[in-house]
């Protein structure tokens, strides 16, 4: 957590002489039963998640043990909030109180640190009253700073500036703070004491504004700024060597009580975090995403579905010891009405007893009646504004059949603290504490409805990640390659994909990272999975050397053709593979999609703060070109609509290979809370604008691919800074397509970030035809088909000369007037997926217009 004291508003701070014995008089408007809270550690195992009240930061640095709580990394800025309970701002009063300790029993004096309390917490939203979330508070804040330094000084403010005490702490094991707070109306006067037992040690009083008390409150464990990312081994940062340094300290029986505090018992996370499912082929799967508890905890939660009148069981799973993931597959699922269920754990406590939990959601039924199915493209969050509760809000006003979460759940700076790579269990658990973010964020709405998740780069604590099929990285990231370990990889893949349908090859690729990408279909729509980065061959050492950056090419004059190096991978063989077979099996589906992390051409032009103009990017997916057009190939054959998200650019885009809208329309959703900005500013040199041209219309990408810009939102060159003006200057936002199976057309929308969704980004909603996915010009037709026999029958057309499949497609209706980009000889084959009849027509002679007469098909 990054703290800033509110030292201006802080007067009057003087500590009492040390060792008089006086009673503790807690002013009587500082203390209320009707509002006291209270720990509960000493009923707890021991364990790392130190309960459902409470959020720590960060998660590894602390633990439940004996009773207590301890904070086991001397490191500044170490706090626990309470989710529970904060400061409404208002007069009235208010007390809290905790003993605490240092971890290995040494006296308080003896060592280095500080401990206390903070109090008054606001996040990034602090300046919109409106929009202030308990949730908000959890990172990036600001607090008022009370507390005491092993130096014996008690202080409020800022710890640097805390002058040596009198308190003598030298044979002091334990002691108690007690802070109160007593209302004058518009000020309020507060005193902190430490006590040992009834002695009073010292104390020190302060008088500040009522309402600068509004916010959370929290337990610190050496006060000052947390460094943004770890120290490098054998090195302090500034703030170690800051103040009073740091110690590991323990906390127990914290209490908080008065007129002036706000509970709310609903704010409570855990011990079922959130969850995420998915409904194809007859087929749930659902993933429960727990804390770490601990080993003598349950290790198992139940999953149980309303039935009749009652709860019956549907399955049992262990959780995860790793990625504390709990997974239900089931089998012979009935998708043909909604199906309410719970998610049942047991908690166990230190007298043997054990206290049930659930978390109740519904499996919605497979809207394949409907007309129109929804998926919401969200990615790119760096959790500025976390939670985005009116963000989320306006998502589920539009009540999306389906969540498409498409990479970059979260970012490295997500929750503070910066990133920790090793020790494999103290990885996995930072690791953890950042996705909670994004499944807290999205919770109420995952859980009621399917959803998918493709980790991309930041995902895997990476900036940019060439996976070249699971290697290891062996030298730059440019190289390629993952930074941290399998095992490691494998906990951000089971948290986020096990609860997608069964990965099409269930081998894991090199070092034995979990493959997740398949196929998925529903409401009648077929989408195919990728995993685009897991895949990609990384330039460095392969392209012509580029200069400071294996990936970035700034030299206008450069050719991309000199990068498209034969053998590079974009997708991989297996997942090109999984393409053709996906495209050509059109069971159970009226329409096709792709979802991966990012779309298949090179557009953005400007990137960063500092508006780096590049010629040409490697990160983006128009690289590798033969690799790319053999993936966009494949999914033409099948009239695929392309969603992805990761360019913080948002885009409509139509593919060309050879020719401009030759392939398929793709849409590159906007960023939920964009960090790292990008813009399209085309050039006549690199992208052949032409004259007077504006930023839509046919251009060419920056590896050389025809691309027709539909739609695009570039932000303000120089956003503001406030918290929700940047994001909304940065074209932050969310993407919505709508797949109309009756008219077989695609629209997208783009809605910009704010907290009323009323109008979407200039240029949008965009609408293409299924037909669209596509236009390669017609060379010539074949005879009219005329289907009898089968309600929806598919269409395939088959070059008899090349044996290569040109496209399989079920037309919206029994009659259908094939296409074809040759004059060979064709083979159409007409089936019913559903029933498993296929009627075959070998050797037709293409003409050179449609409407010929027609050959009767019956099924």
């Amino acid at each position: 957590m990054e703290t800033y004291t509110r030292r201006d508003v802080l007067t009057g701070s003087a500590a009492l002489a040390a060792g008089a014995v006086l009673p503790l008089e807690i002013p009587v408007s500082a203390a209320t039963p009707d509002t006291a809270y209270r720990s509960a550690w000493s009923q707890d195992l021991d364990r790392v998640w130190l309960g459902a009240d409470y959020w720590a930061g960060p998660l590894q640095d602390w633990q439940v043990r004996s009773g207590r709580i301890e904070c086991i990394h001397a490191a500044p800025g170490r706090n626990v909030q309470v989710l529970t309970c904060e400061h409404s701002g208002a007069g009235g009063g208010f007390m809290m109180k905790v003993t605490l300790g240092r971890v290995d029993g040494s006296p308080l004096g003896r060592g280095k640190g500080s401990a206390g309390f903070r109090i008054g917490i606001l996040g990034t939203l602090a300046a919109y009253p409106e929009l202030r979330d308990y949730r908000n508070n959890l990172a990036f804040s600001s607090g008022i700073d009370a507390g005491i330094t092993a130096q014996g000084s008690l202080f409020f403010g800022d710890v640097k500036k805390a002058a040596p005490g009198v308190i003598k702490l030298n044979d002091v094991s334990s002691l108690t703070l007690v802070l109160t707070g007593e209302s004058l109306g518009t000020t309020t006067v507060l005193t902190l004491r430490a006590m040992q037992g009834d002695q009073l040690l010292g104390e020190v009083k302060s008088q500040l504004a009522t309402a600068k008390l509004a916010g959370n409150l929290a337990l610190v464990a050496n006060f000052g700024a947390a460094p943004g990312g770890p120290a490098k081994k054998g090195k302090k940062t500034k703030e170690e060597n800051a103040g009073p340094g740091a110690g590991t300290f323990w906390f127990s029986d914290w209490e908080i009580s008065g007129p002036s505090v706000r509970r709310d018992d609903s704010h409570a996370f855990g011990p079922i975090l959130f969850n995420h499912y998915t409904l194809s082929g007859g087929v749930m799967k659902m993933t429960a995403q727990m804390p770490p508890v601990g080993g003598k905890d349950s290790q198992v939660v139940k999953l149980e579905v309303w039935q009749g009148d009652a709860w019956q069981t549907a399955g049992e799973a262990a959780i995860h010891p790793l990625a504390r993931t709990a997974t239900f597959r089931i089998a012979d699922w009935d998708a043909t009405k909604d199906a309410k269920y719970r998610l049942v754990y047991g908690l166990k406590f230190a007298d043997g007893t054990e206290k049930p939990h659930t978390y109740e959601g519904t499996v919605r039924r497979d809207p394949v009646d409907q007309p129109v199915l929804s998926v919401a493209d969200i990615s790119c969050n760096i959790h500025s504004a976390f939670p985005n509760a009116p963000y989320v809000a306006g998502v589920a006003r539009m009540n999306p059949d389906m969540m498409a979460f498409v990479g970059d759940q979260f970012y490295e700076s997500t929750a503070g603290f910066g990133i920790v790579r090793a020790p494999l269990e103290t990885a996995a658990l930072d690791y953890l504490r950042k996705w909670y973010f994004h499944g807290w964020t999205w919770r109420e709405l995952t859980k009621d409805r399917p959803s998918v998740s493709l980790p991309d780069d930041h995902d895997v604590f990476q900036g940019n990640l060439w996976g070249e099929g699971g290697a290891a990285r062996t030298t730059t990231q440019e190289a390629g390659g993952y930074d941290l370990e399998a095992e490691w990889v494998n906990v951000v893949h089971r948290t986020q994909t096990s609860h997608h349908p069964d990965p099409w090859v269930k081998e894991p690729c090199k070092q034995g990272i979990l493959n997740y990408f398949g196929p998925l279909t529903y409401g009648r729509v077929s989408f195919a999975i990728l995993a685009d980065r897991q895949f990609k061959s990384a330039p460095e050492g392969k392209v012509p050397p580029t200069g400071d950056r294996g990936d970035h090419v700034i030299d206008l004059n450069f050719d991309p053709k000199v990068a498209d190096i034969p053998g590079l991978d974009l997708l991989g063989r297996q997942q090109v593979d999984f393409l053709k077979a996906w495209a050509t099996d059109w069971k159970g589906a009226d329409m096709k999609a792709v979802i991966s992390q990012t779309i298949f051409t090179g557009m953005a032009t400007t990137h960063g703060g500092d508006r780096e103009v590049l010629r040409a990017d490697y990160d983006q997916n128009g690289w590798p070109q033969s690799a790319r057009n053999a993936a966009v190939r494949e999914m033409r054959k099948a009239f695929a609509f392309h969603i992805a998200g990761d360019q913080h650019l948002p885009a409509v885009v139509h593919y060309g290979i050879d020719s401009h809208r030759d392939a398929g329309v793709a849409f590159a959703g906007p960023a939920v809370n964009t960090g790292y900005p990008r813009w399209w500013e085309p050039t006549v040199k690199v992208n052949g604008r032409g004259m007077d041209q504006g930023l839509l219309g046919d251009f060419k990408d920056h590896f050389g691919h025809p691309m027709t810009v539909l739609a695009v939102k570039n932000g303000a060159i120089e956003p503001r800074k406030e918290t929700m003006e940047n994001l909304t200057d940065k074209t932050s936002g969310f993407g919505m397509v709508r797949f109309d199976k009756a008219r077989r057309t695609i629209t997208i929308e783009c809605w910009p970030f704010g907290i009323e969704f009323q109008d979407q980004f200039p240029g949008w909603p965009v609408a293409v035809s299924q037909l669209d996915n596509y236009a390669r010009a017609a060379v010539a037709w074949l005879p009219r088909l005329e289907i009898e026999g089968a309600a929806s029958p598919v269409v395939q057309v088959v070059d008899e000369t090349s044996g290569e499949i040109v496209y399989t497609l079920r037309p919206p209706s029994g009659a259908f007037d094939p296409w074809v980009f040759s004059l060979n000889k064709h083979t159409v084959r007409v089936s019913d997926p559903e029933s498993g009849r296929v009627q075959q027509i070998a050797g037709l002679e293409p003409a050179a217009a449609s409407g010929r007469a027609a050959i009767q098909v019956k099924m």
